[in-house]
């Protein structure tokens, strides 16, 4: 059985900057602004959870096209449609505790690291 990136075609990097990109996304998705969107963006279980989500998306992509692994009919756009249409199905869930906490919490504008003020990142999302 080939793996992901044998049937789209891609390099372990174009592959990992794809799943990066499809989480961004994700997490544009369900935030309200700017705040919200890093915050969820760099939390951890977040993250978990929609690993283990993509995970799921993935392997029905896989039960869908193994049987075409030898097949010289199916090509690598008609699997990477098949790929996106597995995995947009993420952006109708939502690990809605996780996510209210965060709204929840106040984003703090700076930080401080050995004693240096360091501003808050901000995210164009446009």
């Amino acid at each position: 059985m080939r793996t992901t990136t044998q049937k789209l075609n891609k390099t372990d990097e174009q592959y990992q900057d794809m799943i990066f990109l499809i989480y961004a996304k994700w997490c544009e998705s369900v935030s309200g602004n700017d705040k919200q969107f890093q915050m969820i963006l760099a939390n951890s279980s977040i993250s978990k959870w929609f690993m283990s989500e993509f995970a799921k998306c993935e392997s029905e992509f896989h039960n869908l096209t193994n049987r075409y692994d030898n097949a010289k009919t199916v090509s690598t756009s008609d699997l990477q449609r098949c790929y996106d249409q597995c995995t947009y199905h993420l952006f109708n869930i939502r690990p809605m505790p996780l996510l209210e906490e965060i709204k929840k919490r106040k984003a703090v504008p700076f930080m401080r690291i050995q004693g240096v003020r360091i501003e808050t990142l901000n995210f164009n999302q446009n």
